[in-house]
């Protein structure tokens, strides 16, 4: 039995440093630069340039910096407040 539970708990820690892993990797090459413009932040949430009008002059949006950019950290902190 102790080895049963001793295979899972190997399987599991795997499973976590994979997915882990990929995480990671997804946040450091996710082809998008960390300050961006509208067109490339457009890109980023997957939505066309009307919507991100709208979002944003929204309160709650990140704002924008100079040189009309928007930090990609702050617009992944504002999507996860969103759910």
């Amino acid at each position: 039995m102790d080895s049963v539970m001793q295979q899972f708990s190997d399987w599991l820690k795997s499973i976590i440093k994979e997915t882990l892993n990929k995480l990671l990797e997804i946040e450091r090459d996710d082809g998008f630069n960390e300050l961006m413009n509208a067109t490339e932040t457009c890109k980023f949430l997957g939505i066309d340039y009307s919507t991100f009008q709208k979002y944003r002059y929204s309160d709650d949006f990140p704002k924008e910096l100079p040189a009309k950019r928007w930090s990609k950290r702050a617009i992944k902190k504002w999507l996860e407040n969103q759910i």
